[in-house]
């Protein structure tokens, strides 16, 4: 039902009457009341580490699971919308039915690609936590099962994040020619692949309720904190080629525009034509507009949003400390 769901509406930017964050919140309720009837949410007893890493892994991973979906199916919506954006500038609009075949297509393949990897995480988790030899309560086994959509959503998120930026520059942005046009749409991509890094960063401000009420080893401080640089390292790659990218194309734009004034001006000042001065004010006003376009990329609200989505990191890890506080004085 999950990736039935999510194939309906795949990269369609219409609105189907449905919130887009109804069915993950649905399916986190249910993953969540499921762990309540079998026991692994019941309020684990003080020193029992096994409770209460099982209580902590049933509120992450269902919570995680539904917001990882909902991540998706928004990123797509915004791509549907990116598509058309940058195919309307380059009057290509009746291409888009194309593109999303082919986006599809890569969607299916991430698709398999998730699921393997996350049955293979999980089978390696129980292999390592002996899981399998010896007989388990109903509310591990659950956990185990709960898993496997866990870590699917999460990987196939990650897949699509990079795949979507690359396939809009080699496969649309290829096809825009003009000058304004072109680091417009570089812009475009730009503010879509910075969303789309945002919602990603959000999920690691959930994660540290996976160490709730338990001692935090400085071994794992040590893999959190490098696993979260290199997440973060890796959500923004594709900003920072896009950011260059756009610096890169701007600078050579300009020159050119640059060199073709200079070349007029000249022209200008031997012939004395009317045409030519009008050109030369054709080209310094398309200067002055790039310049203007290029200046804010990124709106002063996208930049705060990218501030206070890595705030929200160190700012949940204090949240967490402040839950232990409470729960040890009451």
């Amino acid at each position: 039902m999950l990736i039935n769901t999510m194939k309906f509406a795949l990269y369609s930017n219409k609105d189907s009457g449905t919130p887009i964050g109804l069915m993950p919140l649905i399916t986190t309720l249910i993953l969540l009341s499921v762990h309540v009837i079998s026991g692994a949410l019941d309020w684990p007893a003080s020193g029992d580490l096994r409770a209460q890493r099982d209580f902590n892994s049933a509120i992450g991973m269902s919570v995680l699971t539904g917001y990882f979906w909902f991540a998706l199916r928004l990123m797509h919506q915004n791509v549907a919308s990116t598509v058309i954006s940058l195919l309307v500038k380059t009057n290509q609009l009746s291409q888009f039915g194309a593109h999303r075949k082919r986006l599809a297509v890569t969607f299916n393949h991430h698709l398999f690609n998730a699921m393997i990897i996350s049955i293979m995480i999980t089978v390696i988790y129980c292999v390592m936590e002996g899981l399998i030899a010896t007989q388990q309560e109903v509310h591990v086994l659950l956990l185990t099962a709960t898993a496997v959509p866990f870590w699917f959503l999460a990987l196939l998120f990650l897949f699509q994040i990079f795949s979507i930026t690359s396939y809009l520059i080699n496969n649309i942005l290829s096809e825009t020619m003009k000058d304004y046009d072109r680091l417009n749409s570089i812009i475009t991509i730009l503010k879509l692949s910075t969303a789309n890094s945002i919602f990603a960063m959000g999920a690691l401000a959930i994660f540290p309720v996976f160490w709730l009420n338990k001692e935090i080893p400085s071994l794992d401080i040590m893999g959190v904190t490098f696993f979260t640089g290199f997440i973060a390292f890796y959500l923004f790659l594709p900003v920072i080629k896009l950011r260059k990218k756009l610096t890169h194309e701007k600078c050579i734009i300009l020159r050119n525009i640059e060199s073709d004034i200079n070349t007029r001006i000249k022209c200008y000042a031997a012939n004395d034509d009317k045409k030519t001065g009008a050109s030369i004010e054709v080209l310094e006003s398309e200067k002055e507009n790039i310049a203007k376009l290029t200046r804010y990329e990124l709106s002063p609200k996208d930049k705060f949003r990218v501030f206070a989505c890595i705030a929200l990191i160190p700012i949940s890890w204090c949240i967490l400390l402040v839950t232990e506080w409470v729960i040890n004085i009451s």
